[in-house]
């Protein structure tokens, strides 16, 4: 029975320890292309806004559009070979579609691409 206060002790450091804990920063700092994937209007702008508010660098002014506007679900693409970063803006977004499609050719300054679908106008609408 006196092991009970050092057991008791241990889970409340670590509640609390696990409680304290600070969401981690981003992987330095992370150039971000942000593509308007379903045509509605000011929403490359107001998710390009969203992101610098989180620290993160949008390389394409206020967004663009993209190739097409047939995107149904939003989708974060690495384009550098560090997935890690990716993931971050997916995370801060809320998007949970997340793939690796490295340029082959050239310089590129986008670390990350970001196609918004139209899932992503209820998510903007409700911030």
């Amino acid at each position: 029975m006196r092991s009970w206060p050092k057991v008791l002790m241990f889970f409340a450091v670590a509640i609390s320890s696990a409680c304290g804990r600070e969401e981690q920063p981003p992987p330095r700092r992370i150039r971000v292309e942000v593509l308007n994937g379903c045509g509605e209007p000011g929403l490359a702008k107001e998710v390009a806004r969203f992101l610098r508010e989180h620290g993160l660098d949008v390389v394409n002014g206020e967004g663009s559009n993209a190739s097409h506007f047939n995107f149904l679900e939003s989708i974060v693409v690495d384009r550098c070979g560090d997935l890690e970063k990716a993931r971050y803006v997916a995370k801060v977004l809320g998007i949970r579609n997340c793939i690796q499609q490295i340029y082959e050719e050239g310089y590129h300054i986008e670390e990350v691409t970001v196609v918004l679908g139209k899932d992503m106008v209820d998510k903007v609408g409700g911030r």
